[in-house]
C-alpha cells in the first residue's frame, strides 16, 4: 500500500517513486530538504553554502535558515513588494555572490497574500553548485501545475491542505540532489528518512493529491468568482480598505489579504469570530498570535496596519449566497470599528 501510494504521489509529482520522501507533514519536509541539503553541500565541498531566501517564506522555512545561521551558515534574505513577491533577479545575483554553492529557498506561493512567486526562473539555475528548494503547499489544489517545480532540486507538499489528514506530507528530491537525513535508524525511504511509514496516511494522502488536481480548474473557478463577488460587496457599501494580494493574476485564487486602516487591530479577529467568520491575520497556523504579520511588515506595513489585517479564504463547496453572507457579516463588523475609531 506504501508503495503504491508512492508511485501515486509520483505520477502527481510529475517524477521517479524514487524521488518521493513521506513525512510527518510539510514542516518536517521543509527541514529535511533545507538542514540536509545544508549539510549534505557543506560536506562535500567543506564550507557551508551560501543560503537565500526572503521574508516572504514560510516559519518552517525561516525558522529552519535562522538555526542555520546560527551554526555559522551566511543568510541573505532578499526584499519583497507590497504583495509580498520576492524579486527572481535579486534572490540569483545573491546566491552567484557565493564563493561555492548555495542554497535558494523560494515558496511556490505566498499563504497569506496569495502572491505566485517567479519560481521558474529559479529553479532553472538549480545544479550541483546550487540547491533550489520550493515549498510548494499553498499551490496544490489551487494552482495549475508548473513545470518548474519539475526543475527544482526539492520541494514539498502537505496532506491537510489538499484535504488528507493531518500528519502526511511529501518531500521530492529530485535524483541528482543531495539531502542528508535528519531521523537515521531504520533505512526506510532510501535512507533519507527512518521509521516506519503509516500505509494508510500515504494512501489517503494520494487519494488526496489526485482529487485536488483533478478538481483544481473547477475550484479556482469557483474561488476566484466568490473572491470577486466578496471584494464587490465591500465597494458597493464605500468600505474603506487596503488590498494586500497581487491586483492582477498570478495569484492564489482564494486568498485576499485586507487591511482596515485606522481600526484597532487587537478588535477585529474577536469581531469577525463574534459574527461567524473564521478568519486569520496571518499564518493559519499563527492564529490567535499576539504579535502582527512578519510577512505584511516586510511588505511595508506598519504595526498597526499588520494588526488591523485579516486574510480570508474561500473554501471549496462554498455557495454564492453563502459568500454574500459572509461580506454582509465582514461590513457590519467593519462598521462598529469605524465608529469605534472615529469617536
Amino acid at each position: 500500500m506504501i508503495e503504491d501510494a508512492r508511485e501515486r504521489v509520483a505520477a502527481c509529482f510529475r517524477c521517479s517513486a524514487r524521488e518521493v520522501v513521506f513525512t510527518s507533514g510539510a514542516t518536517e519536509a521543509n527541514n529535511l530538504a533545507l538542514f540536509g541539503a545544508a549539510r549534505a553541500l557543506r560536506r562535500l565541498l567543506g564550507t557551508p553554502p551560501l543560503l537565500v531566501s526572503s521574508p516572504a517564506e514560510h516559519p518552517a522555512v525561516l525558522a529552519a535558515l535562522r538555526v542555520l545561521q546560527s551554526e555559522g551558515w551566511p543568510l541573505r534574505l532578499v526584499p519583497i513588494d507590497a504583495c509580498a513577491r520576492a524579486d527572481a533577479d535579486a534572490l540569483l545575483e545573491a546566491a552567484g555572490s557565493a564563493p561555492g554553492a548555495a542554497l535558494i529557498a523560494l515558496q511556490w506561493a505566498n499563504n497569506e497574500t496569495g502572491a505566485v512567486q517567479a519560481i521558474g526562473r529559479v529553479a532553472a539555475r538549480a545544479g550541483a553548485q546550487l540547491h533550489v528548494h520550493v515549498d510548494a503547499v499553498q499551490g496544490f489544489g489551487k494552482l495549475p501545475w508548473d513545470e518548474a517545480l519539475g526543475a527544482a532540486s526539492s520541494f514539498t507538499a502537505s496532506g491537510h491542505k489538499v484535504g488528507a489528514p493531518k500528519g502526511i506530507g511529501a518531500l521530492r528530491v529530485a535524483d541528482a540532489a543531495l539531502v542528508d537525513p535528519l531521523i537515521v535508524g531504520g533505512g526506510q525511504q532510501r535512507g533519507r528518512r527512518a521509521g516506519t511509514e503509516s500505509p494508510a496516511l500515504a494512501a489517503a494522502f494520494a487519494c488526496a493529491l489526485e482529487l485536488a488536481q483533478a478538481e483544481q480548474e473547477e475550484c479556482a473557478r469557483a474561488a476566484r468568482a466568490h473572491a470577486a463577488s466578496f471584494l464587490a460587496a465591500l465597494r458597493a457599501d464605500g468600505l474603506p480598505f487596503r488590498e494586500n494580494h497581487p491586483p492582477e493574476e498570478p495569484r492564489l485564487p482564494n486568498t485576499l489579504s485586507l487591511s482596515l486602516e485606522g481600526v484597532d487591530g487587537r478588535a477585529l479577529l474577536p469581531a469577525c469570530d463574534a459574527e461567524g467568520l473564521d478568519l486569520a491575520s496571518g499564518a493559519a497556523c499563527a492564529s490567535g498570535a499576539p504579535l502582527p504579520s512578519a510577512v505584511l511588515l516586510a511588505c511595508g506595513l506598519s504595526e498597526a496596519l499588520a494588526r488591523a489585517t485579516v486574510r480570508i479564504s474561500f473554501a471549496p463547496g462554498l455557495s454564492a449566497a453563502r459568500v454574500q453572507d459572509a461580506a454582509s457579516r465582514f461590513l457590519r463588523v467593519a462598521r462598529r470599528l469605524y465608529e469605534v475609531a472615529n469617536r
